[in-house]
């Protein structure tokens, strides 16, 4: 059934005479008003027998009366506009004219808004009234009148043997909607299976650009707002190649915060909605070491940092200080994760060459030389490096210790003695190719 306001039953045949007849009923043309390009043809004459000439102009003018005679019955208009076709017969030395009006329209789109329903029902809301009707076909098979405003149909007996509902919507005048504009759809029933909307939201490095990764439902309404402003609105296609899609938008001034987006169904029914917000990082060095700052709105459940795609810390917080294994004039580049539920934002990648050495291997800062077994002897943790090399120097800079293996450590004797004092150490080593050189105190503990 069809619903406009109200429910109607479907026509039961598409047969309709379109033709109309001139003012004074002298002929009858096959249609005075349509879509361009627009075909009309005398079709038929009532003419008296005594009449010796007929003659027709496809654009009379009324104004000045002047005729211009067609040597066919036959014409297209091509252009939009209002045209009179004048018929002039000589009847008994008299002439005399007929007329009829002719409408030619452009063919303009139709401003529809479909909304599946979970009950496999359908609303079409029409949001123009440009043409005097609207029809609706399935498969080419029409299946009754719409009109401007919402309408309701019941496709349960609709569907084909693929379980979807195809057909077009044409706008028409005067009942013909030869050459106008067809809306075109093709839907499936609502399966309401997907829960969680939004999968992930990504930031661009340049920040210029943020992607959503989300999972569509299949002919269902979709709402996108920016910080609480509507940005777009779509229905979805009746198939979607993969369980996820994206969708892109501009950041030009870097200050778009938070996305939201609404899976809405037609006939009442509830609105599901699910937000994210993007995550900016900014990073900078200092004494202190490599800086990352995040700023985001709202709240996430867990807080994730990448440096080269290695996971470095969870914390829930909006600063961190990377100051452990980082190695001069080495590139690295950090990445930020937002989890909230099952979705995640990621921040943009933002890299920075170091100028400094940040206990690029893991070293204490004190030792007990002491025989318990526990922390007798200084050196660096374990740690895959070539080259080594280790010197210790108190504080008249005099060589206490010095070592070429990074497992052998000092026992913090000098000249047979255990002296408590800092030391100063510089060791030096290839690490991952690169020759480093770590400068720094050690605290010996008698």
């Amino acid at each position: 059934m069809l619903k406009s306001k109200f429910t109607f039953f479907l026509l039961f045949i598409y047969s309709v005479s379109l033709s109309q007849t001139s003012d004074l009923g002298r002929f009858t043309v096959n249609i005075n008003k349509g879509c361009i390009p627009l075909q009309v043809e005398i079709i038929s004459e009532n003419i008296d027998p005594s009449v010796t000439v007929i003659q027709y102009d496809f654009d009379y003018n009324l104004t000045n009366n002047l005729f211009n005679p067609s040597g066919s019955k036959l014409n297209t208009y091509t252009n939009q506009g209002k045209f009179i076709i004048a018929q002039a017969i000589n009847q008994d030395g008299v002439e005399k004219i007929d007329i009829i009006e002719i409408d030619a329209f452009e063919s303009k789109n139709i401003d529809i808004e479909l909304r599946n329903c979970s009950n496999n029902s359908l609303e079409i809301n029409i949001k123009d009234n440009y043409y005097d009707s609207y029809k609706l076909f399935i498969k080419d098979n029409y299946k009754g009148d719409l009109n401007s405003g919402l309408n309701t149909i019941d496709y349960s007996m609709l569907l084909d043997i693929n379980n979807s509902l195809e057909g077009y919507i044409i706008g028409v005048f005067d009942n013909n909607e030869k050459n106008c504009s067809k809306f075109n759809f093709k839907i499936v029933p609502i399966e309401n299976s997907i829960t969680n909307i939004i999968d992930s939201v990504i930031l661009s490095d340049d920040k210029y650009k943020f992607e959503i990764i989300y999972n569509p439902e299949k002919s269902t309404n979709y709402e996108i707002y920016l910080d609480g402003s509507i940005d777009s609105t779509y229905f979805t296609s009746s198939f979607l190649y993969f369980n996820h899609s994206s969708l892109e938008f501009r950041n030009i001034n870097f200050n778009r915060r938070c996305i939201k987006i609404l899976k809405k169904y037609g006939c009442n029914e509830q609105t599901i909605e699910d937000e994210i917000c993007l995550i900016y990082l900014n990073v900078f060095e200092n004494e202190e070491g490599i800086n990352l700052e995040y700023n985001y709105n709202g709240k996430f459940d867990s807080i994730s940092i990448k440096k080269n795609n290695v996971v470095l810390n969870t914390k829930n917080k909006n600063k961190f200080t990377d100051n452990r294994g980082i190695v001069k004039n080495k590139e690295y580049c950090y990445q930020v994760i937002g989890y909230n539920s099952d979705k995640k934002s990621i921040s943009n990648k933002f890299c920075i060459i170091s100028n400094n050495n940040f206990s690029p291997i893991p070293i204490p800062n004190a030792f007990t030389p002491n025989g318990d077994g526990l922390n007798d002897s200084f050196k660096p943790f374990p740690a895959q490096v070539n080259d080594y090399k280790m010197s210790i120097f108190n504080k008249f800079g005099e060589k206490v210790f010095e070592s070429f293996d990074i497992n052998i450590g000092w026992d913090g004797y000098f000249k047979g003695k255990i002296v408590q004092d800092v030391y100063v150490y510089v060791i030096k080593f290839k690490l991952n190719d690169q020759m480093v050189s770590v400068n720094g105190k050690v605290l010996l503990i008698k």
